[in-house]
C-alpha cells in the first residue's frame, strides 16, 4: 500500500516539474493549415530523398541560416510561430530531433526516449548510474520509467494517401503500457469517480501539425482498427503514395542546457540543396493557423450498444520489457462504456476529426 502511494506521489511530482519547466508541455494541441501545398510538397520531396535516419540541430537559428536543410529551416519557423502566442520569444537554446516517414506503417504503442542512451543502458546496466543521470538531466530524466524523455514531441503532417486511416493516438499522462494497467496514473471525474484512461486519436490531414508531452504513449495502428481484431490477413499496401502514402515529420524538443539526445548526428549544416525553395514561406504565421478542436466521447454523442459483447481492446506495446514496464507485448483493456467498440471504431476511422476517449481497464 506504501509502494503503490510513493508511486503515485513520485507520478504527481514528475507532472509538476514538467509543467513548471515547460508550460506547453502538458497541452495536446493540434493545429491545421500549419505549412501551406507548396512548403508540403517540398518538405516531402527533400524527407524522401533523406529518409529515416534521426538527426538533430540547435535553435533558435540565426536569421541567416543557410547552412540548415529545408526541414530544420522549417522546424524553427514552426516553434518560433508557437512561441510567439506567449509573447516569449524562446532566447534560451534548444535541441530539435527529428526524423521522416512516408508509409503508413503499423506503430506499436510507445514513448520516445534518448534512444541511445537506453540501449547503453540495456546492454551495461551496471555501467549506468541512476542518481547521476537524475542529477545530469534533471528535467528529462524520470527514475520512476528509467528513461530520458523529451519535452515535447510532435507530428507534422505533410501528405495523407487517399485510403489512409491511420491517425496518431495519443495516451496522455501515461509513458508506458505498464501504466495503462497502472490505476495510480488513473484520471478522476469532477464528482471524484475513477473516470480511466485518455486517448486522443488524430487523424492524419496534410498541413495538420500535432504537439504533445514528450513522455506521452502514442501509437499509429494499421489497420486502423488493429486494436479489435483476433488476428491480421494479409501484408499491408504501400503504393501508390497517392493511395497509401502517409509522409511525416516527427521531432522532439530537448532542453539546450542539457546534453542533446546521445549519438544522434547534431548541427550537420546540410543546406544548399533545395535552393528551389527558397522563396517558399517557412511556415503560415500563428494567426493563420486553426486550433483543432478535441471533440470528447459523451454518452449523448453516442448511443449506447449491446451489439459486440466482446469490449476487450488490445493495445501492442513497443520495445522490450524495461521499455514496456510490463512482461506482455500487448495491454488489454476495455472499450468505453458509452458507445464501446463501435465507438472506438468511430474515432479510429475519423478522416479529420480529434477524438478524445476514455478507456477503461479490466
Amino acid at each position: 500500500m506504501m509502494f503503490a502511494m510513493s508511486a503515485a506521489i513520485t507520478a504527481i511530482v514528475e507532472s509538476l516539474q514538467i509543467l513548471l519547466l515547460f508550460p506547453f508541455a502538458n497541452c495536446l494541441s493540434v493545429w491545421d493549415g500549419v505549412i501551406g501545398a507548396e512548403q508540403r510538397r517540398a518538405l516531402h520531396g527533400y524527407a524522401s530523398k533523406v529518409g529515416l535516419e534521426h538527426k538533430c540541430f540547435s535553435r533558435p537559428l540565426a536569421q541567416n541560416s543557410n547552412g540548415n536543410n529545408i526541414i530544420e529551416r522549417t522546424l524553427d519557423a514552426i516553434l518560433t510561430e508557437i512561441e510567439s502566442k506567449s509573447g516569449n520569444k524562446q532566447e534560451k537554446k534548444q535541441y530539435v530531433e527529428y526524423w521522416t516517414r512516408q508509409e503508413w506503417r503499423h506503430i506499436e504503442a510507445h514513448s520516445d526516449v534518448d534512444e541511445n542512451l537506453a540501449k547503453l543502458h540495456d546492454q551495461n546496466p551496471s555501467f549506468v548510474d541512476t542518481d547521476e543521470l537524475e542529477a545530469k538531466f534533471s528535467s528529462t530524466y524520470s527514475d520512476t520509467h528509467g528513461f530520458r524523455f523529451p519535452s515535447n514531441g510532435h507530428v507534422l503532417y505533410l501528405q495523407v494517401g487517399s485510403e489512409v486511416l491511420g491517425p496518431t493516438c495519443v495516451f496522455p499522462g501515461r509513458s508506458s503500457g505498464g501504466d495503462l494497467l497502472d490505476k495510480a496514473c488513473n484520471i478522476y471525474d469532477q464528482q471524484g469517480n475513477e473516470d480511466g484512461i485518455r486517448l486522443i486519436t488524430v487523424p492524419a490531414v496534410e498541413g495538420r501539425l500535432l504537439r504533445f508531452n514528450g513522455r506521452d504513449l502514442h501509437a499509429v495502428p494499421r489497420p486502423h482498427d488493429l486494436w479489435m481484431l483476433p488476428f491480421v490477413k494479409g501484408s499491408a499496401e504501400y503504393e501508390p503514395e497517392e493511395v497509401w502514402g502517409r509522409s511525416v515529420i516527427l521531432f522532439n524538443i530537448w532542453p539546450g542546457e542539457e546534453d542533446p539526445p546521445l549519438n544522434v548526428p547534431l548541427d550537420k549544416q546540410e543546406g544548399g540543396d533545395d535552393e528551389e525553395t527558397s522563396t517558399t514561406e517557412l511556415c503560415n504565421t500563428f494567426l493563420e493557423w486553426q486550433q483543432v478542436d478535441i471533440v470528447q466521447n459523451t454518452q449523448a454523442e453516442v448511443p449506447d450498444t449491446q451489439e459486440e459483447q466482446n469490449q476487450n481492446v488490445k493495445v501492442w506495446l513497443l520495445g522490450n520489457e524495461r521499455r514496456r514496464k510490463y512482461q506482455m507485448r500487448t495491454a488489454n483493456l476495455l472499450a468505453p462504456e458509452h458507445g464501446r467498440r463501435d465507438r472506438l471504431r468511430s474515432a479510429l476511422s475519423e478522416k479529420k476529426m480529434v477524438t478524445e476517449l476514455i478507456l477503461r481497464q479490466q
